[in-house]
C-alpha cells in the first residue's frame, strides 16, 4: 500500500530540500562573490604583481569578454579548489618548450606551485584564488596567441605580412574548452596546420638535446681536400654524426684513421649543401666555422623560423607560392597540408644586401603574367643608373634595346630620344624602358603581383648566377631559374598551356598579357632555417640581419599584441 502524504507536507518537504542545497551551496557562492570583484579590479589595471611580465593590457578586452559571459566567476576553481581543467591549462604552459617557446614567459612554475597550495586542503583567501585564475588566464591566453600567430606582431619589425585576418576569438576559443572538458587539446586547436611547422618542431627538440651535448670543436691549420691527412679527423667525425651527415657506422670503421676519407668527404659536401655552402667536400673556413657552430645557436635559429612561420597566412585549400629569401629559392605548393613538400622548388636571385636594394617581405596575391615584357625602368635605378649613362653615351640606348615612351610603361607609344624628351624623362614625365627579347633584363616573362613596393617575379638572361650558392645581386625583385616551368604550375592548363605553348609565348613576337583564372597568394618570407624534403634541415646565412632585428623584437618581452 503506497502511503500518500498530504500536499502541504509535500509542499513543505520540498522546500527544505531546496534549502538544504542551497546552504550547501552557500560556500562556494559567497567565495565567488568575493572573487568577483578581485578579478574585475585585476583586468580593469590591465596588470598583476608575481608575474614575470605583469602588465596586460593588449590582453584586458579579451578577458572582459571571457569573464563577464558568467558574471566574473573563477574559471579555474571550483569550491575554492583548482578544477582539472587548470591542471591541464598549467600543464601545457609547462610543456611550451616542446613549442619553441618558454615557460618562463608564462609563469608556468609559479602557477604550478600555487597549484599545490590551493590543493592542499586549507581553504585560501579570494584574493590567492583570485590571483591564480587571473594569472592562469593571462598565461594561457598569451600562449595560445603565441601559438598561432607568433610573439612578434610582424609589421613592427617591417614585415608586410598581416596576422589580424588569421587572429581567433580567444574568450570563445577558451570558454569552449573549458565547459567542454578539453582544456588539454586547446593547443592542438590552434597550431598552425603547416607540415613544415611540425617538421621544425621536430628538429627543433633535436638540436635542443644537442645543446646539453659535449661535442669537441674542429681545429683545422689549413684548408684541407679529401685523401689528405687530417689531425682533427676524430673531431669532424663525431660532429658530422651527431648533425646526422654521417651515418654511425662510417664513423666507426675509419675511427683510427687519421685521413679525410672518402666517406667523410661525402658526409662533408651533404653537410655544405644543407649550410647554403658549395657542396666540394673542401674544409675551408667557412665550412669549418659553419660545422663548428654551437648546437644552442642552431637551435635559436629553428625557434626564429618557428617563430616566423606562425606568422604565415591562413591559406585557403589552393596553390600558394613562398619565396625565401635567405635560401634564395622559391617554393611552389599545390595545397597546405599533406606531408607538406612543395611541388615545385626553384632557384631565385633576391636584392643586394647591404646596398638599399633587398628583397622586400611582404604577402600579396598575383593576378597575371606578361609574356616577352618590356623592362619599364624604375624610377630610382632610372636616376640613379641609366640616365646619366645615357647622358655620357648617345649610344648607350640602342645598344641595350632601349627608348623613350610615354603614359603606360608596357603599352604606352615610343617617342624620339630628343635632349628635350631627355629633359621631360627627368622631370618624370616620359619613362625609359627595355624591349622585349632574350637581352631584356626581366627575360622573357615576368609574374605580377601588383604591390607598392613595385616588387614582382621575372626571368633574366644571366642565368650563370643561378650556379653561385649566394644569390643577391638584383635590384629588389626576384629573378627566377625556369619562369617556362612556373607559368606552367600557375596557370595549371596542362592543354592551353603546356610546356610547349608557354615556350612559344615566350619566344613570339609580341607581348602577351595571361590573367590568372583567380588570384594566387604569394609570400616574400624570411628564414635561415628550413626543413627540405627528406627531412633534412638546412641552415642559411642572415643575409639581410633580420634575425638580429627578430631577436631584438623578442628581448623587449610582452606585452605584444593578441
Amino acid at each position: 500500500m503506497i502511503r500518500r502524504f498530504p500536499i502541504r507536507w509535500a509542499c513543505l518537504l520540498a522546500v527544505l530540500h531546496v534549502a538544504f542545497a542551497e546552504s550547501r551551496a552557500q560556500p562556494s557562492n559567497r567565495a565567488d562573490s568575493a572573487i568577483a570583484p578581485l578579478l574585475r579590479a585585476a583586468s580593469s589595471a590591465g596588470t598583476l604583481d608575481g608575474l614575470r611580465w605583469p602588465r596586460f593590457t593588449d590582453y584586458r578586452r579579451i578577458i572582459d569578454s571571457l569573464y563577464a559571459s558568467d558574471e566574473w566567476r573563477p574559471i579555474w576553481t571550483a569550491s575554492s579548489r583548482p578544477t582539472r581543467e587548470a591542471r591541464e591549462a598549467i600543464g601545457l604552459l609547462r610543456s611550451a618548450g616542446e613549442r619553441a617557446l618558454h615557460a618562463e614567459d608564462y609563469d608556468a612554475a609559479a602557477l604550478e606551485h600555487r597549484l599545490g597550495e590551493l590543493s592542499a586542503g586549507t581553504p585560501a583567501p579570494a584574493r590567492d584564488l583570485a590571483w591564480f585564475d587571473m594569472a592562469l588566464t593571462v598565461g594561457l591566453l598569451r600562449h595560445l596567441s603565441d601559438v598561432h600567430v607568433g610573439r612578434v606582431n610582424p609589421r613592427n619589425i617591417s614585415v608586410g605580412i598581416n596576422v589580424q585576418p588569421k587572429k581567433l576569438d580567444l574568450a570563445r576559443v577558451v570558454r569552449d574548452a573549458v565547459a567542454g572538458h578539453r582544456a588539454a587539446a586547446l593547443v592542438r586547436d590552434v597550431e598552425p596546420r603547416f607540415a613544415q611547422y611540425r617538421s621544425l618542431l621536430a628538429a627543433y627538440a633535436r638540436y635542443r638535446a644537442l645543446a646539453d651535448s659535449q661535442l669537441p670543436p674542429v681545429k683545422l691549420a689549413r684548408t684541407a681536400k679529401p685523401g689528405e691527412r687530417l689531425a682533427d679527423a676524430a673531431a669532424l667525425r663525431r660532429r658530422l654524426v651527431a648533425f646526422g651527415d654521417l651515418a654511425p657506422a662510417d664513423a666507426s670503421a675509419a675511427a683510427r684513421d687519421s685521413t679525410y676519407d672518402a666517406r667523410t668527404a661525402a658526409a662533408v659536401a651533404h653537410f655544405q649543401g644543407r649550410h647554403g655552402l658549395g657542396a666540394d667536400s673542401v674544409l675551408g673556413p667557412a665550412t669549418v666555422a659553419a660545422i663548428s657552430v654551437a648546437p644552442s645557436v642552431r637551435a635559436r635559429q629553428l625557434e626564429l623560423a618557428i617563430e616566423r612561420i606562425r606568422w604565415l597566412p591562413a591559406f585557403a585549400d589552393g596553390p600558394f607560392i613562398v619565396v625565401n629569401v635567405p635560401s634564395f629559392e622559391l617554393y611552389a605548393f599545390d595545397r597546405v597540408g599533406g606531408d607538406g613538400a612543395p611541388t615545385l622548388i626553384m632557384n631565385v636571385v633576391v636584392g643586394k644586401a647591404g646596398a638599399g636594394r633587398a628583397t622586400p617581405l611582404f604577402e600579396d596575391e598575383m593576378r597575371y603574367i606578361i609574356f616577352r615584357p618590356y623592362w619599364v625602368i624604375p624610377p630610382g635605378i632610372l636616376g640613379r643608373e641609366t640616365l646619366p649613362a645615357v647622358r655620357r653615351d648617345g649610344g648607350y640606348l640602342a645598344r641595350n634595346d632601349m627608348e623613350l615612351y610615354r603614359g603606360d610603361g608596357d603599352y604606352g607609344p615610343t617617342v624620339p630620344a630628343t635632349a628635350a624628351n631627355l629633359a621631360r624623362v627627368a622631370s618624370g614625365t616620359l619613362g625609359i624602358r627595355q624591349r622585349p627579347g632574350p637581352r631584356n633584363s626581366l627575360g622573357l616573362a615576368k609574374f605580377i603581383f601588383p604591390n607598392d613596393h613595385n616588387v614582382y617575379l621575372h626571368g633574366t638572361p644571366a642565368m650563370d648566377l643561378f650556379s653561385l650558392s649566394r644569390r643577391d645581386f638584383s635590384h629588389g625583385c626576384i629573378r627566377l631559374q625556369d619562369p617556362a616551368g612556373l607559368a606552367v604550375w600557375v596557370l595549371r592548363d596542362p592543354v592551353q598551356w603546356s610546356r610547349a605553348r608557354v615556350e612559344a609565348a615566350m619566344s613570339g613576337g609580341t607581348s602577351r598579357k595571361v590573367d590568372l583564372a583567380r588570384p594566387l597568394p604569394v609570400t616574400i618570407y624570411y628564414t635561415t632555417a628550413v626543413v627540405r624534403p627528406g627531412n633534412v634541415v638546412a641552415f642559411y646565412g642572415d643575409v639581410y640581419g633580420h634575425d638580429a632585428t627578430l631577436e631584438r623584437a623578442l628581448a623587449k618581452g610582452y606585452p605584444f599584441a593578441p
